[in-house]
């Protein structure tokens, strides 16, 4: 082959390489440009993810009182260690007492606190004071002297009972508190006379129910199988009865409110069958595990979608999320989180359980965000929701949060 006829094939050739080549090159900015974030920036997938919309109460945004109307704070259930509570007149919007607590009631009446303060009852246990002549705690049933040992000795099938037959403390044999049946008809028709009576006399406005019992996780710690309840589900049952029972007797008649706090969740398939008697429920370990932990993104999402679920069917979602009083990045993503899911039936604190009676207030809870546009969405792996006056991002992976105010 000659010369003449070998070059333009060298030259076409290298026309082909160079298209190749150039192509490539295009190909690369522009998967660069799609895929890859600038720095600080997340670039969502394409199509975004956006999640089913979340369920939330029917009715309008009902915000009241306190900091800035988007948030709603609450305490619970003694005055402040301080004996501050015109700070916690100012600041809190749900207030929980507990009997014994009428001069701090009254406090608060003085200082224009109007709404009703509902009161604090342990559901399932009495205070067994070792006496028969001491006055016990005003937060349980047996709240007179000499209560412990009428029950005790006239009507001892009332008790909760190992499979030997003997009653179970909580806090040590022979001292404590003892805890009782909640399938029994007579000791619910006491503990309902009792709390009537506390309710008129003392100028509480409903009742809050501590340790309502989702499952036999709290015996089992105990190494104690129950001589009456072979599994969770009798145990459910006697529960839910109880509480419709004192629902359907007194409060909702009454118009007063009964909110109880659900522990010892296993699933929270119960969670929705007591909200059927309750005007609201606490979970006392939300958004943030206890302490230092923090739930798997997964874990994080189911708990905001059953506090969204719990204001859709018209209930009040009582949110307490764990931590120490100076971990602020965690104060900030428990905070932040409440934000997306509040209805306006949502309360929220973030306290430690051995700090209950300190305030603690933190600047994010005056930030005016102004009120939700709508309900929270996805956006690839972190969660928004925005306000009139701002916007909120969380990131449940990472645990960063983002306020975006003026």
């Amino acid at each position: 082959m000659s010369r003449r006829n070998i070059i333009p094939i060298i030259l076409i050739g290298i026309l082909i390489v160079i298209t190749i080549a150039a192509l490539a090159y295009f190909g690369y900015l522009i998967y660069r440009n799609v895929s890859q974030p600038a720095e600080g920036i997340t670039i969502s997938p394409f199509p975004p993810q956006i999640s089913p919309t979340p369920e939330f109460t029917p009715t309008p945004y009902a915000f009241a009182g306190g900091p800035p109307n988007t948030i709603r704070l609450m305490w619970f259930s003694k005055p402040p260690l301080d004996g501050d509570l015109q700070t916690i007149a100012e600041n809190f919007d749900l207030i929980i007492l507990t009997q014994n607590d009428e001069n701090a009631l009254a406090e608060l009446r003085r200082l224009g606190y109007t709404d009703g303060v509902p009161q604090y009852f342990r559901l399932d246990a009495i205070k067994d004071p070792g006496n028969c002549t001491e006055d016990p705690p005003g937060n349980q049933a047996a709240y007179y002297a000499g209560d412990f040992c009428q029950i005790s000795q006239n009507h001892p099938d009332w008790f909760l009972l190992d499979y030997r037959g003997e009653r179970i403390y909580d806090g040590g044999s022979g001292s404590g508190y003892v805890f009782m049946d909640p399938g029994n008809p007579e000791w619910r028709q006491f503990f309902l006379q009792r709390v009537k009576e506390s309710q008129e006399r003392h100028g509480y406005y409903g009742v809050f129910l501590d340790n309502v019992d989702a499952s036999l996780a709290r015996y089992e710690r105990k190494a104690s199988r129950l001589k009456d309840y072979a599994n969770d589900a009798q145990f459910q049952a006697a529960v839910e009865g109880f509480l419709q029972f004192l629902y359907q007797n007194y409060f909702q008649p009454q118009g007063r409110p009964l909110l109880a706090n659900i522990v010892a969740n296993r699933n929270f398939e119960p969670w929705f069958r007591y909200l059927e008697y309750l005007d609201g429920a606490m979970d006392e370990g939300w958004g943030v595990g206890w302490t230092d932990e923090y739930y798997s993104a997964a874990e994080w999402d189911e708990q905001l979608a059953r506090a969204e679920s719990t204001q859709g069917r018209g209930k009040f979602a009582l949110l307490v999320s764990s931590g120490r009083r100076n971990d602020l990045a965690r104060q900030q993503f428990a905070f932040a989180s409440y934000l997306l899911i509040n209805h306006g039936r949502a309360f929220f604190r973030y306290a430690h359980s051995d700090s209950y009676r300190e305030i603690w207030l933190y600047s994010n809870y005056y930030l005016d965000l102004g009120t939700p546009l709508g309900v929270r969405y996805r956006d690839g792996d972190v969660w928004r929701r925005d306000f009139s006056k701002g916007s909120v991002i969380v990131n449940p992976f990472t645990h960063e949060v983002e306020f975006i105010v003026p």
